[in-house]
């Protein structure tokens, strides 16, 4: 994050943000609240890690900020613009894409297999585009897939005739097209293996220099997470139990949880150590 950033306002604000999901109908089972009161802000030009367990409600809170999931109560504002609510009309479905894009983590499933990759991205541009913003729309979406690594043989593929980082690519430079402040990344490394991720978490790096965008990432692995992002905040059944700069917070780790999930990570002799021994 750079200097001049620092003293700018937040792009997402997020206070005291909450989800429950009722129990279904006709049985006796509890509401669940995967969500409870959780709140930060995202600056300019940032990386902010949300980091956790599957369960730990990191993804919902992602899904809140983009409108894929309703607010049970507390506030999203995104550029100073109050997102609590799904936008209802395509104008304001269009406008709130333009602001935050999210990348999936299988992008196989979110891709159409029988759309070309060059058909995506132009897809997107033309979604997104101004009316009078429209010419040479080709050669901005090989522009963007240049910008991801993907250089003018892929603008006919199909996602089938890509590897899985090939289609991360893909994922990545849709969002691009829309030309958005904040891209949320959901685990979008997790199912590459080790040396992909690697190209793809610099790949990212570039984006951000060169775009000034801010990314919120989604994570529970803490390799990745020390590798891409500037602060850190850490949730666990709903709730965030620690945050702070992500360097200091995994060389020193306030909370028992933080230091379970740091102790978790495979480094030279690495063996399994059980959560109750981490956490005591």
């Amino acid at each position: 994050m750079n200097v001049e950033d620092q003293g700018a306002g937040p792009l997402i604000s997020v206070s005291e943000l909450r989800k429950v999901f009722p129990a279904p109908r006709g049985t006796k089972g509890e509401d669940v609240v995967a969500v409870d009161g959780v709140s930060f802000e995202l600056l300019p030009d940032e990386c902010l890690a949300i980091v956790g367990e599957s369960g730990s409600g990191k993804t919902t809170v992602a899904r809140m900020i983009v409108g894929l999931e309703t607010v049970t109560s507390g506030t999203v504002t995104v550029d100073g613009q109050d997102r609590s609510r799904p936008p209802k009309r395509l104008r304001d479905r269009r406008a709130r894409a333009r602001e935050v894009q999210y990348v999936f983590q299988d992008p196989y499933s979110s891709l159409n297999g029988r759309q070309r990759i060059g058909d995506v991205i132009l897809g997107n541009l033309r979604l997104h585009a101004a009316e009078g913003d429209r010419g040479g729309l080709r050669a901005r979406a090989q522009e963007i897939l240049d910008a991801v690594g993907l250089p003018q043989r892929f603008f006919d593929r199909l996602p089938r005739e890509l590897s899985g980082g090939q289609r991360q690519r893909v994922a990545i430079a849709r969002a691009l097209a829309a030309d958005p402040k904040v891209i949320v990344l959901d685990e979008a490394v997790a199912a590459l293996d080790v040396s992909i991720q690697a190209q793809i978490l610099n790949l990212l790096a570039d984006i951000k220099a060169q775009r000034r965008i801010s990314y919120l990432f989604i994570s529970h692995d803490l390799a990745v997470v020390n590798q891409i992002s500037d602060r850190m905040i850490v949730m666990e059944n709903g709730l965030v139990v620690d945050r702070g700069v992500t360097a200091e917070l995994l060389a020193n780790p306030t909370h028992p949880y933080t230091r379970a999930l740091r102790a978790a990570v495979p480094g030279p002799g690495w063996k399994p150590v059980r959560r109750e021994r981490l956490a005591s």
